[in-house]
């Protein structure tokens, strides 16, 4: 019996096309770190924009993440800061303030994820650029905000899952448990992104540009926007914790699969494919409604039939009856999906130190202007010099700015 080995990722071609991507010409100043702000950076890289990354001499706190590690960088800062350029400052030294001042007076767009008052003490606060540069859009992203009680907080992913009700709800009510996505940093990182384009339309609408705010608690209210809702009163009513059933990880003769009843008529399709007559024509389970109140009992009468059915074996009958369901797969199994692939969303890019590397591929696909990934994350300074000789510094002054610990 021959043995199908899986379909690798293909290294990365940038798209054929005369267009620019869409956001060609526009460039970023970074000062961000970490999570949220450098994917919402990479996204706009990944748009086209020229994104510096100003590090610290030590560096995003990113790189050091790990084991395991990518040529020496951790695994997190590299799949996180994709077609940026790196430039070192020291902004807690005045000429390394400078230099970052003299970058943002050419920049369409600064994003800073600072503790609140940190970018103030720097000099590179909204205010202080906003003078030199009218028409700059400057996003700021926090966990807690700048005001209120909480705005002082620490604010781990840990954290705020708590703060902001998820642990409580992926409990299910019972222990708190985490949610193993950092979905606060993905959101707001999306958040951002949308709140730079917008700002960025309006300032080509009457040329000014303007500070905009994100904060990770926030976002993940937002994320639980179906949820914040209630009638006015002293006790909020939450919509149920779960509205339709079955609609669960169910366990086969060899591994898991997913089973999604929204409809009555999957319900119907359900319990025909799997020749469950009976348990179609019980009252307990006509509705949904009812399905809902007796997802317990529903449950268990589901399990054991499905147990019988290996995965394949199971999705071939659902999707026949037009059932949703699917695999549980494991992220290392989407490095070699078969749609995953076909649709270039891992690609290999070569790097450096690490050689090749499978990472994320484009998430979102123009027709006529195709986002370009031009660079692996950069090596710490990599592109310190050249940054500083576009924005006019002479061979001289980068060399003082050395040599004075400014910049590395």
């Amino acid at each position: 019996m021959s043995v199908r080995l899986p379909t690798s990722p293909v290294p990365y071609r940038r798209p054929a096309g005369e267009r620019p991507p869409p956001l060609a010409g526009l460039k970023v100043v970074d000062f961000s770190r970490l999570f949220a702000g450098p994917l919402c950076t990479m996204t706009l890289g990944d748009f086209g924009a020229d994104v510096i990354k100003i590090e610290s001499p030590a560096g995003d706190e990113a790189r050091t993440f790990g084991p395991p590690w990518l040529g020496g960088e951790g695994m997190n800062f590299m799949a996180l800061n994709r077609n940026k350029r790196s430039l070192v400052l020291d902004l807690k030294h005045e000429r390394g303030q400078e230099a970052a001042r003299h970058l943002c007076e050419q920049a369409d767009v600064v994003i800073e994820n600072f503790r609140p008052g940190v970018a103030e003490r720097l000099g590179i606060a909204y205010e202080d650029l906003a003078a030199a540069n009218p028409a700059l859009i400057y996003c700021s992203v926090s966990g807690f905000g700048r005001t209120g009680p909480q705005s002082d907080r620490p604010a781990l992913d840990l954290v705020l899952q708590g703060a902001a009700g998820v642990m409580d709800r992926q409990g299910g009510g019972g222990e708190p448990r985490l949610l193993v996505i950092t979905v606060a940093d993905c959101y707001a990182a999306a958040l951002a992104t949308q709140g730079i384009l917008a700002a960025l339309l309006a300032r080509a609408r009457d040329g000014a540009g303007q500070q905009l705010e994100v904060t990770l608690f926030q976002a993940l209210l937002a994320a639980q926007s179906y949820r914040i809702i209630s009638p006015a009163g002293d006790t909020p009513i939450l919509p149920a914790w779960q509205d339709v059933a079955p609609y669960q990880a169910f366990r086969t003769a060899d591994g898991w699969a997913t089973v999604a009843v929204v409809t009555d008529r999957s319900w119907q399709g359900l319990c025909s494919a799997l020749g469950l007559a009976e348990l179609g024509a019980d009252t307990r389970f006509a509705t949904n409604p009812d399905r809902v109140e007796s997802q317990d009992e529903l449950a268990a009468a589901l399990a054991p039939v499905v147990a019988a059915y290996t995965t394949d074996a199971l999705l071939d009958v659902l999707d026949a009856a037009g059932v949703p369901c699917g695999r549980v797969k494991r992220v290392e199994d989407l490095f070699f999906d078969e749609h995953v692939l076909a649709n270039g969303l891992i690609v290999e890019l070569e790097h450096p130190t690490a050689g090749r590397v499978w990472t994320l591929g484009l998430p979102v696909q123009f027709a006529g202007t195709p986002g370009v990934i031009e660079r692996p994350a950069p090596l710490l300074g990599e592109h310190t010099d050249e940054v500083l000789a576009e924005a006019g510094y002479d061979a001289g002054a980068i060399a003082e700015l050395r040599a004075c610990g400014a910049c590395r």
